[in-house]
C-alpha cells in the first residue's frame, strides 16, 4: 500500500483556530500561570432555568430516541412560526425549515447542497473561518471579499460586485458579522439581493447573532427584503441567542429545492439533531425572553467597558462594535516593530503576559495585522486583560 494522501478536498481545510489558542492558553495555565481568556466566543451565560428544565423533562418523559433527521415537527413548526413574528414572512415548515447539530453544520449542509466543483463562492474576509472550510469541503473555489477597519469593516457592495464571475454560485453574509461586529443596513442588503437576482446566485446568510445588537442598530435579512426563500438560505440557531452553544442546536431556511438535498446530507451525517437539545430549544423560542433582552442588556455594558479600556492605548486602532460580542483591534504598529506576524504575537502575550486574544489570520488573510478580543467574560477580565495588553505594547514601544 502507498503512503497516505490528504484527499484534495480536506487540504484547504483548517481547524477553527480559536480552539487552537485556547489549548494553547490552557497548557500554559497547566504550568501554573493564570490567563485572562479574551480568545474565545462562548457566551459568559448560562442557559435559563425553564429551557434546561425542559431537557429533565424531556428525558424524564423519555423522550431519548431518534427524531425525523430535519427534526422533530413541533420544533419546525414553531421556527416557522417564530420567522413570521420576526421577519414578516411565510415559511413552510415541512418545506423550508430543517433543524441542525449548530448552525455551524446548517452552513456546511446548506453549502454542499448548492456548491459543485469549481463553482465560486464569495464569502467574508475576516470572517468566520467556517465559510472558507465548507467552500473547500464542497469543492468550491473560495473568493474572500475584504472588510476593511477604513469603511467600518462593512460590506462594500461595488466591491463585492466585482468578484462576481459566470461561475459564482453562492454569495455567503454574516450579519452581524464575527469576529468585526459590524452590521450590514438595508440598502447594503437590498442590494446584495438585487445582485443576486441580477446574477442567479444564492445568498446564504449566517444570522446566528441577528439579536445581538446593540445602539438601536436594527438586523435586515435578505429573507426580510425579498419576501421568500427565492435563492435566499438562513443559518441561524440557539448557541447565541439563548446561551445554548453546548446544546448543538441550529436550523436552516432553505428554498425547497434545496431542502430535501439538505436533510440528505444530515441523514448521513447524524441521522438527526439531539432530541432533548430539540425540546430545549422549543421551550427556549416558545418560553419567556426576558433573559435574552438581559443578556443583550449585559453585552452591551461589557462592550462598553471594552471599548473604555481599549481607548486607552494609543498605538491600536479599532471599531466600535454595533453587535455580536467581538471585535478586531488593528496592531499593525506593534506587528511592524517587532517584525512579527499576528499568531507569533497572540503567542508571546499569552506566554509572557498572560492574555489569550486570537490572531487575525484565524479569520483570513486580510485579517493579517488585526486581533480579535471578545467580551463575553467577567468585567474584572476585559479591565485586567486590556490593562496586560497596555503592558505589553508600552513595553514594546520604550524598547
Amino acid at each position: 500500500m502507498g503512503l497516505y494522501g490528504v484527499p484534495k478536498r480536506i487540504k484547504g481545510v483548517k481547524a477553527e483556530a480559536a480552539f487552537v489558542i485556547l489549548e494553547v492558553a490552557k497548557k500554559v495555565e497547566a504550568a501554573g500561570r493564570k490567563i485572562i481568556h479574551l480568545e474565545i466566543g462562548d457566551t459568559c451565560f448560562d442557559t435559563p432555568e425553564h429551557i434546561k428544565e425542559a431537557a429533565v423533562e424531556a428525558i424524564r418523559r423519555g423522550e431519548t430516541h431518534y427524531t425525523p433527521t430535519p427534526g422533530m415537527q413541533e420544533l419546525r413548526e414553531a421556527i416557522a412560526e417564530s420567522v413570521k413574528i420576526d421577519y414578516g414572512v411565510d415559511v413552510d415548515w415541512d418545506k423550508n425549515v430543517v433543524v441542525t447539530n449548530g448552525c455551524k453544520q446548517a452552513v456546511l449542509a446548506a453549502t454542499l447542497s448548492i456548491v459543485d466543483e469549481g463553482d465560486e463562492v464569495l464569502y467574508p474576509d475576516p470572517g468566520y473561518p467556517g465559510y472558507e472550510a465548507a467552500i473547500c469541503l464542497a469543492g468550491g473555489k473560495p473568493i474572500p471579499y475584504k472588510l476593511s477597519i477604513e469603511n467600518n469593516f462593512r460590506i462594500n457592495v461595488e466591491e463585492v460586485a466585482e468578484l462576481i464571475t459566470p461561475k459564482t454560485k453562492l454569495l455567503m453574509i454574516n450579519t452581524p458579522e464575527n469576529p468585526c461586529g459590524s452590521i450590514a443596513n438595508k440598502n447594503e442588503v437590498k442590494a446584495l439581493v438585487e445582485l443576486s437576482e441580477d446574477y442567479g446566485f444564492y445568498i446564504l446568510s449566517d444570522e446566528i447573532y441577528r439579536p445581538i445588537i446593540f445602539d438601536g442598530e436594527k438586523h435586515h435579512s435578505p429573507l426580510e427584503i425579498k419576501g421568500s426563500l427565492d435563492r435566499i438560505i438562513i443559518a441561524d440557531g440557539f448557541s447565541k441567542r439563548y446561551a445554548m452553544t453546548g446544546w448543538r442546536v441550529g436550523y436552516a431556511l432553505t428554498p425547497k429545492e434545496i431542502t430535501q438535498q439538505v436533510i440528505k446530507l444530515l441523514n448521513v451525517m447524524t441521522s438527526c439533531p439531539s432530541s432533548i437539545s430539540q425540546w430545549a430549544a422549543l421551550a427556549a423560542l416558545k418560553g419567556p425572553q426576558e433573559p435574552v433582552s438581559q443578556m443583550i442588556k449585559e453585552y452591551e455594558r461589557l462592550r462598553n467597558i471594552a471599548i473604555k479600556s481599549l481607548s486607552e492605548i494609543d498605538v491600536i486602532r479599532f471599531v466600535k462594535p454595533l453587535g455580536a460580542f467581538s471585535l478586531m483591534i488593528d496592531i499593525r504598529k506593534a506587528l511592524e516593530r517587532l517584525g512579527m506576524k499576528s499568531e507569533q504575537f497572540i503567542q508571546m502575550l499569552i506566554e509572557k503576559y498572560g492574555v489569550a486574544f486570537l490572531h487575525g489570520s484565524a479569520f483570513g488573510s486580510y485579517g493579517e495585522g488585526f486581533m480579535r478580543m471578545t467580551f463575553t467574560t467577567l468585567e474584572e477580565n476585559i479591565i485586567e486583560g486590556t490593562k496586560r495588553l497596555k503592558q505589553a505594547l508600552d513595553e514594546i514601544f520604550r524598547s
